[in-house]
């Protein structure tokens, strides 16, 4: 009648392993502050481009205007550079909090598992000492039931709950081992 959980030590290593949510999480920060950096330098560039186009417009000839359209060409560049590392940065922010997400589910479910598979532990080893207890109790009222009418019953009840137990035993760690499944998945 043991218990056989199969998921019992995969979890409780799992609750020793390095916490693959804090390391997530640091990745997630960093990421954070590379996109408010890239945020300030494109907003930057931006300003630097208007002015580039401010200053065309102040000294209107060919020299200064082919200067500041270089200028203005260059920043240009470098704002829709800075945009596509902003978008690949904001990519991997949105994968990274989804991950994190996944590892905190995951974490929760496993302790919720472990936690499933304790209290059904507790609850094998009672029921196989209750077992035995109504096997010893079974014995001792059939002895007493030759010189004590009144103990048939007990005796009755006792053999009846012996035979009974196992199976209601049985079947409930069964279910629990069915839960802790579907805990986990």
């Amino acid at each position: 009648m043991g218990s056989n959980f199969k998921h019992k030590l995969l979890i409780a290593m799992s609750l020793f392993k390095p916490d693959a949510e804090k390391t997530l999480q640091k990745t997630l920060d960093a990421a954070k502050s590379i996109a408010g950096r890239l945020v300030t330098a494109k907003i930057l560039l931006a300003e630097r481009h208007a002015t580039a186009i401010e200053l065309a417009r102040d000294n209107a000839d060919d020299a200064t205007l082919d200067e500041a359209k270089g200028k203005i060409r260059a920043a240009q560049i470098r704002v829709d550079t800075l945009s596509a590392a902003l978008t690949r940065t904001d990519q991997k922010i949105l994968q990274l909090e989804q991950e994190l997400v996944a590892v905190a589910d995951k974490k929760q479910r496993e302790a919720a598992a472990f936690e499933i598979e304790k209290t059904a532990e507790g609850f094998a080893s009672a029921a196989a000492d209750a077992v035995t207890s109504l096997g010893a109790l079974a014995l001792h009222t059939e002895a007493m039931a030759r010189f004590l009418p009144d103990a048939a019953d007990l005796h009755s009840f006792a053999l009846r709950a012996k035979a009974e137990l196992p199976g209601s035993i049985e079947m409930l760690l069964m279910l629990a081992r069915s839960y802790t499944d579907a805990v986990l998945a």
